[in-house]
């Protein structure tokens, strides 16, 4: 068996990630999130799962699933975020609007359209979510662990990996 060497690989990797932004188109008015402090421990049901159900910091209640639920005939985007549910309909499913972009790749969150949307003006397949900064939108921090949980792996239950050297440069370069 022939190997090849990591230069090559690497290479790939590099291609492979660029036709994969290039189909979705590159991402663009992205909130810095470089500066805050990482994640390690993220539980999926209190942590992620508690902000599709209520990101709201103003005192008020707004939550990704006032409109990604399963009502009859179908949730907005055709994504349900309920509880119980979301994510199995996130992690290495392809989003409604482009099939060709997963929602959650894990260990991927620049190619992971969850984060692109709630991350950036121009996400490469429809818009930013909360639509119409929607409850106040997403705070930065907020972002930064949908960022994080997708880095440590996008488990259901709790992640606890230690990311190598420390932590590096997270979300979108401005």
């Amino acid at each position: 068996m022939r190997t090849r060497p990591a230069s090559a690989v690497a290479t790939g990797i590099v291609l492979a990630l660029a036709a994969t932004l290039a189909h979705a188109g590159a991402p663009q008015g992205c909130t810095r999130i470089a500066d805050i402090p990482p994640n390690y421990a993220i539980s999926y049901g209190a942590a992620l799962q508690g902000l599709f159900d209520d990101y709201a910091t103003n005192g008020g209640s707004a939550g990704c699933v006032d409109c990604h639920f399963a009502p009859p005939p179908m949730p907005s985007g055709e994504l349900d975020l309920s509880a119980g549910v979301s994510w199995g309909h996130l992690v290495g499913v392809p989003s409604a609007e482009d099939p060709g972009i997963l929602y959650v790749v894990p260990g991927r969150p620049q190619e992971s359209l969850l984060f692109r949307k709630v991350n950036c003006d121009t996400p490469g397949a429809g818009a930013r979510m909360p639509l119409d900064n929607y409850g106040g939108g997403l705070l930065p921090e907020q972002q930064a662990l949908i960022y994080d949980w997708i880095a440590n792996g996008a488990l259901p239950g709790t992640s606890n990996t230690v990311f190598r050297d420390g932590f590096e440069i997270r979300g979108f370069v401005p």
